[in-house]
């Protein structure tokens, strides 16, 4: 079985049993809440001009969390569903136009409910189903994966606020 990894941040998806993961996944969206509220004047500060801000990076952690909840739906609904390559660096570049200017108390209740989301269609259906899967373009993800992948992406973006926020705090002192 793949697991979702990555040298950056330490990730490793293999550690996490399915009470673990789930239960680590309806965690994240408290996280994103007390960060957000805790960046103060640096919510929409980007630490550099390529760098996103932390309301930013939480908006797109939302979304990807919704992507998953469609593709975990779909996984646990269809028959090895199939859809067509994903343009995600052009989708990513439309999607995040607004992010700055969202509210972030809104995007913060978004993503806790999309990780609820989440967790609950895991949950609910059991880990005996998670090797269900759904193909993207010619790449195949069961939904153990996607559960891995969703919670990485989002505990690698709140490193990645945290990061910034400190060199943010760093430079006004």
């Amino acid at each position: 079985m793949d697991h979702e990894q990555c040298a950056a941040c330490g990730f490793d998806g293999s550690e996490y049993e399915p009470e673990r993961l789930l239960d680590a996944i309806r965690g994240l969206g408290p996280q994103w809440i007390r960060l957000l509220l805790e960046a103060g004047d640096e919510l929409r500060l980007r630490p550099a001009p390529e760098t996103w801000s932390a309301l930013e990076y939480a908006a797109h952690s939302r979304d990807v969390t919704a992507l998953h909840v469609f593709g975990v739906e779909q996984a646990l609904t269809v028959d090895e569903p199939r859809f067509p390559e994903i343009a995600g660096e052009e989708l990513v570049q439309s999607a995040s136009a607004s992010y700055a200017a969202q509210d972030p108390g809104v995007v913060g209740m978004e993503l806790e409910d999309e990780t609820g989301k989440l967790a609950d269609l895991a949950q609910e259906s059991g880990p005996t189903s998670w090797s269900r899967g759904i193909t993207i373009g010619d790449s195949r993800s069961d939904v153990r994966l996607l559960l891995e992948h969703a919670l990485h992406d989002s505990l690698h973006h709140l490193v990645d606020v945290e990061n910034g926020l400190a060199i943010l705090r760093a430079r006004s002192h």
